[in-house]
């Protein structure tokens, strides 16, 4: 029997029931559909965004997340909806041509009646979603971006780029994580309606005393990308472990295209054994770390908004970071933690050692973020979100 959470093309059924279901049994709240191209599961990024909102968003609405990925299937809260992308290789490109009116009707089944409709991670598949709109099908249409989503975009041209532009005119709305971000996004679509909603955190787990290793070290949480400049922060901790022989730098990574190159620059530096890298780790556990690191450093040469900065804040660990993206309009230099230039690993070296020459002043910036952060709120962030689009 096919999962009753998957709306394939040859399976109707399937869909009525699941709209019939979201009628019978979801109460008198409005839905809200969060759409993503992936599971959502608690862990990093866009993942945290979506599960904030969505929890914060339960007290008005009754949240929905949709998936339109293909593979893996989604956990079992949460409905399935594959939608092709329309791009390479060509049998992708056909089966969107060839499927696209069907998944109009589909798609209007799942968003009728809901409050809005607010696709997270944007790019072509949600081009239904943008004709149901037009035609006044479609509840308010928020398109929220995240960063790389943006970088695709403004790699478009042509006719690529002409639809881009159609698209985002199309939403009521759309959202960008940070002003210098949503900069960007104004540059796809100078007709857009681009707003800036700052991310929230989620409360950080009680500090546990046991630490996960027993020497002092430094910890960067960082995918295995090139803008995230694990290059730069090997240099610069090079230096750094010349005057602190008894320090670890740790790196909690998301697997990444990088992961090779990182390792092998380790080895030129001869770091191997003063450098440790996790990959993938369970997102509870990334807490343990920050918990009782002497330093959180994110080297990176661009960030949307930064929430792994953010979470730092919550753990009250003194921050390095750079000064890039949406770091800045949270994080006061001085005053929360320490700025420096990107692809600078001097710089970076130097932010380092005076955090670790001074502890008693990092831990004054780490208190002072860690009280400036209790203001990022998945409800305030719920509440820019309806006030954005004008929802009840």
């Amino acid at each position: 029997m096919a999962d009753s959470r998957t709306c394939l093309p040859d399976e109707p059924l399937s869909l009525r029931e699941i709209s019939e279901s979201d009628q019978a049994n979801r109460g008198a709240k409005q839905k809200y559909i969060l759409i993503s191209p992936w599971p959502v599961r608690p862990g990093t990024g866009v993942n945290n965004v979506i599960l904030g909102i969505r929890d914060a968003l339960q007290r008005y609405y009754d949240p929905v997340i949709v998936s339109t990925g293909w593979t893996p299937a989604p956990p079992e809260e949460q409905l399935w909806f594959k939608l092709h992308t329309p791009t390479m290789p060509l049998k992708n490109l056909m089966a969107f041509a060839l499927l696209f009116i069907p998944n109009l009707f589909r798609l209007h089944r799942i968003i009728e009646g809901a409050a809005a409709v607010n696709p997270h991670y944007v790019g072509f598949q949600h081009l239904p979603l943008a004709v149901l709109r037009r035609l006044n099908m479609c509840p308010p249409l928020i398109l929220s971006f995240h960063g790389a989503d943006v970088d695709r975009a403004l790699m478009s041209r042509g006719i690529q780029r002409a639809i881009y532009r159609w698209l985002l005119s199309s939403a009521d709305v759309t959202v960008a994580c940070s002003n210098a971000l949503a900069v960007k996004v104004k540059t796809i679509s100078p007709r857009a309606r681009v707003t800036a909603i700052l991310n929230g955190i989620t409360p950080a787990p009680p500090r546990r005393t046991q630490r996960p290793m027993a020497g002092p070290y430094i910890v960067s949480v960082a995918a295995l990308v090139k803008k995230k400049a694990h290059d730069v922060l090997l240099r610069a901790f090079q230096r750094v472990a010349e005057m602190h022989p008894e320090l670890t730098l740790v790196l909690l990574a998301g697997a990444g295209p990088e992961q090779q190159a990182v390792t092998a620059l380790t080895q030129t530096l001869n770091l191997g054994d003063r450098v440790r890298l996790y990959i993938d780790l369970p997102y509870e556990q990334v807490w343990d770390w920050l918990h009782h690191t002497e330093c959180f450093v994110l080297a990176s040469r661009d960030e949307p908004f930064g929430l792994a900065v953010l979470e730092a804040a919550k753990a009250c660990a003194p921050v390095v970071a750079t000064r890039v993206g949406g770091i800045p309009e949270f994080l006061d230099d001085g005053v929360h933690g320490l700025l420096c230039e990107a692809d600078q690993p001097d710089q970076l070296a130097e932010a380092i050692l005076k955090t670790l020459s001074d502890p008693v002043a990092a831990r004054a910036r780490a208190e002072a973020f860690q009280r400036h952060a209790e203001q990022f709120t998945w409800e305030a962030v719920a509440r820019r979100y309806r006030e954005a689009a004008h929802l009840p």
